[in-house]
């Protein structure tokens, strides 16, 4: 416990640096360091935002009071967490005197009130009353510094901030997401916000810093991220990108770069926007390619870059990789997202720099059930009586973080016994007609196929082909003037398919319904006595169907696929 002499000792604050932390965390730990500290901090952490935080900054056998106190002058922002026993601590109460010292404008300082009345604080009432007259009483500081702190509690308690009540309508991970997106808004910091907790990220993170050798080789290198769409390939390259981006000169993340087509030329807009992050100048313009081109050769030339172009779905911009890729200096990295392999593999083969994959894998259980979890409760651990129906969610979202994400919070604030009714129909509706949003995502990679050819390919197979062996639909897919060996290649490298060692085709459950749902008014699959069902359907309905296949037992077990469904009636079962 600190004297009265250590307080008034202490010199003012002199002109200093540039700030060392973005953000300095002000808290009473046993109140709140391992539930709602421990959940901020990680969200700040994982959104790149350097954040002060008394366990995590101070160096073994640093005195903690100096060092928390360098932490508040090194810092551009403060979060201050009002608990209920804040004020009993002298060390919380002089640390605020020092945040209100240091700060220069309002908005540097964001309250939080963690379930108390910002009266109290402002007001000095309930518990902080109480814990001012204590110090009062034990006269183990002076009354001026107790006046001090008052006057402190009543300056901050003015500032509008956040307040966490019982039974209010935001949880405690909106709150937190507030917190972060304010405070992201204001600092002035490359990283990206990632607005979430993230589960399972850290491996994909380590194993693509792995795969760029990026403190083995000091070539230019590139990395693609490839996978099925809401697998999380955007949020892993953030989460790279957030880790990383301080061992470069200079980087940029440009986003959703095949927007960047819908306008004129589409390396104009590409340029625009890498100059404008290099350059960290949002007023820049590029007026056309070549005077971008050499602005942008002016600037890699001489830095080590990290470029990330997330979602690349064009050859165009490989080209201008292949082209200019001689413009990046040593030790430069390029990330690349994208769903198309095939993508990747061109620009190995055509450029001159070496080109990885790493492809995304679904999350595990655990990780799944944190993930969901997380959105529907705002913890990683369900309410008793309603883990075993978030398992029945897990299973169906099949480890696509995009579907877990979702769904929790399609279910957020139903977390009492007496919803487990509402929890059930839920999942019976999903599971019959999957959540729009999800399928949504997941159709952009079918609408992307550029081949009439191709799409029939891949409707027929998540209808009749799932869980069967490559051969026998190559040899369906002849027999109606398909090309199945290059169509099949092609929907492998697009992720819609996956062939597993034995040759049989897979599919993630949630593309097997959004195939399904696209084509189901013209496929039918007929099981044993189906035929009468197709006998009885009149010629309308009949002259949709473009595709039929037989599996039955009358037909000694094996499968018949009818391209024009006249033919079917042509086809005699014996």
């Amino acid at each position: 416990m600190a004297s009265t002499s250590n307080f008034e000792s202490t010199a003012p604050f002199s002109s200093s640096p540039p700030s060392t932390w973005d953000v300095f965390l002000s808290f009473y730990g046993k109140d709140t360091r391992r539930n709602f500290i421990s959940h901020l901090y990680y969200a700040l952490d994982q959104a790149g935002i350097p954040t002060f935080i008394d366990d995590r900054a101070l160096d073994m056998g640093q005195e903690i009071s100096s060092g928390l106190l360098d932490g508040v002058k090194d810092s551009k922002m403060f979060v201050v967490v009002f608990s209920e026993n804040y004020a009993r601590s002298p060390w919380c109460l002089q640390e605020l005197v020092y945040i209100l010292d240091c700060k220069k404008t309002k908005n540097q300082v964001i309250p939080v009130f963690y379930y108390v009345d910002p009266s109290d604080v402002r007001h000095q009432k309930g518990s902080f009353g109480d814990a001012l007259d204590d110090h009062y009483k034990k006269k183990r500081y002076s009354t001026d510094i107790i006046d001090k702190w008052k006057f402190a509690l009543a300056q901050i308690g003015k500032i509008s901030g956040y307040h966490l009540k019982e039974h209010a309508d935001k949880n405690e991970s909106d709150i937190i997401q507030n917190i972060v997106e304010n405070v992201a808004r204001q600092v002035t910091t490359k990283a990206l916000y990632l607005g979430e907790v993230l589960f399972g990220i850290d491996s994909a993170v380590e194993k693509i810093y792995e795969k760029l050798r990026m403190e083995l080789s000091n070539d230019v290198r590139a990395i693609g991220i490839c996978g099925m769409g809401g697998i999380g390939k955007t949020t892993t390259a953030k989460a790279f990108y957030n880790k990383y981006y301080t061992n470069f000169d200079c980087c940029c993340f440009i986003e959703n770069v095949k927007q960047c087509s819908l306008e004129g030329s589409p390396l104009l807009p590409l340029l625009q926007q890498l100059l404008t992050a290099l350059l960290s100048r949002k007023d820049y313009k590029v007026h056309d390619v070549d005077s971008g081109l050499r602005q942008l050769e002016q600037i890699l030339c001489s830095k080590k870059a990290l470029v990330v172009l997330d979602d690349l779905d064009q050859s165009s911009y490989l080209e201008f990789l292949v082209e200019h890729c001689n413009l990046f200096s040593a030790g430069s990295r390029i990330v690349i997202t994208t769903r198309d392999v095939h993508l990747l593999n061109q620009l190995e083969i055509d450029s001159l720099i070496d080109v990885d994959v790493y492809m995304m894998k679904k999350l595990g259980k655990l990780d799944s059930l944190a993930l969901f979890n997380y959105h529907a409760f705002g913890k990683v651990t369900p309410p008793a009586s309603l883990r075993v129906l978030s398992d029945g969610y897990i299973n169906y979202a099949g480890g696509l973080p995009l579907a877990l994400k979702l769904l929790g919070s399609l279910l957020r604030g139903r977390t009492l016994p007496q919803d487990e009714v509402f929890w059930k129909d839920i999942l019976q509706k999903v599971r019959k007609n999957p959540e729009n949003k999800i399928l949504k995502i997941l159709q952009v990679s079918y609408n992307e196929l550029d081949d009439v050819t191709l799409k029939s390919l891949f409707l027929d197979i998540p209808f009749f082909f799932v869980g069967r062996y490559k051969f026998e639909a190559v040899d369906i897919f002849k027999s109606c003037g398909y090309h199945p060996e290059s169509g099949i290649k092609i929907l492998s490298e697009r992720c819609l398919l996956t062939i597993d060692k034995n040759n049989m085709f897979h599919m993630h459950d949630l593309i097997q319904d959004m195939g399904r749902g696209i084509s189901k008014s013209t496929r039918l699959l007929l099981r044993e006595n189906a035929w009468e069902y197709l006998q009885k359907k009149n010629k309308k309905e009949l002259d949709k169907i473009e595709g039929l296949i037989f599996r039955s037992n009358l037909v000694n077990g094996k499968t018949y696929q009818f391209p024009d469904i006249r033919e079917a009636f042509q086809f005699e079962i014996t």
